[in-house]
């Protein structure tokens, strides 16, 4: 494989910090940035780290100097975070992203690689699974933002030619995520059922999603260097449903501990079931998950 040159934005959060650690272990040159991350995030050596947030349009400048592909994978906001502060969420996500396709443009990058949420840009669909044909009616500021992005970097495409693609990403889980509930339900609910805590459901647990384990995630984006395809919008999933009150019977199962289990009022920006269809991805980049939701809940709790 070419050895290329790549900017992972928030390449030390959750869903960055493996796919750096990924990317230098093929010898790619690789330079990171990010407001942080989280401390069990491992910092290798031999990458260059920027630590700035992405607004900062002096230091985005530097970082993408010299770059051939950027990964964008920060975020500031949740589903519930993003209706907790609506202007936020709109001024911290989408702005710096427009200015960073600016620079793509004016960098002359390759391929823009931009995460964006297959689990809320579609809203409440009547049919499932879900086709990257469907139309989209986010019911959540946050899935609204991100569907705002998307429409961006076509826009960019179609005026200025550059290269993206755009995947729609269900519900990631794996190693070294936060379990306080700021991305993603698994961690938060193992930790609280292997620690004898409440486990909080909001509505009656019959909301389904689709869950996958972060080395799948990981092992597409690896793909999508090596080869020329681009201008695509992706679901990536499992295309496999589970309801809330199903997971938890499967972290029971795989913990060998009784759930404490707390019901509360639904929430109006959960989608009620949504689990993605996910033929487009295996025929266009000939991949598909291999680690289900039994195998990865075993894993993960077996490595904690």
């Amino acid at each position: 494989m070419e050895k290329l040159k790549i900017l992972i934005i928030g390449g030390t959060g959750f869903l960055g910090s493996p796919l750096v650690a990924k990317l230098h272990e093929k010898g790619h040159q690789i330079r990171v940035l990010s407001r942080g991350g989280s401390k069990k995030n491992v910092i290798h050596k031999n990458i260059e780290y920027i630590k700035a947030d992405v607004s900062n349009t002096q230091i985005l400048s530097r970082a993408i100097d010299g770059i051939d592909y950027i990964y964008y994978f920060a975020s500031t906001t949740n589903p519930k975070r993003s209706e907790d502060d609506l202007i936020f969420d709109l001024s911290s996500n989408l702005i710096p992203v427009i200015n960073v396709l600016h620079q793509c443009v004016n960098k002359k990058i390759k391929k823009i690689i931009f995460c964006s949420s297959g689990g809320s840009v579609y809203g409440n669909q009547g049919k499932n699974p879900i086709s990257e044909t469907s139309y989209c009616e986010p019911v959540s500021s946050y899935g609204l933002v991100k569907l705002t992005i998307e429409n961006y970097i076509k826009y960019f495409n179609y005026r200025y030619d550059l290269n993206y693609e755009i995947l729609r990403l269900s519900n990631p889980y794996g190693a070294n995520q936060l379990t306080d509930g700021t991305f993603g339900i698994i961690p938060s609910y193992i930790n609280a059922v292997t620690n004898n805590k409440i486990v909080n459901i909001y509505g009656d647990g019959k909301i389904v999603r689709d869950y996958i384990h972060i080395d799948d995630f990981i092992s597409l984006n690896l793909k999508l260097l090596t080869t020329n395809k681009k201008n695509n919008i992706l679901n990536v999933g499992t295309g496999i449903g589970t309801s809330i009150n199903q997971l938890i019977q499967k972290i029971e199962l795989h913990s060998g501990k009784k759930a404490k289990v707390q019901y509360l009022p639904k929430r109006k920006f959960d989608v009620s079931i949504n689990y993605l269809d996910i033929k487009k991805v295996k025929e266009i980049y000939g991949w598909q998950p291999k680690i289900f939701l039994d195998d990865g809940l075993k894993s993960y709790i077996k490595s904690l």
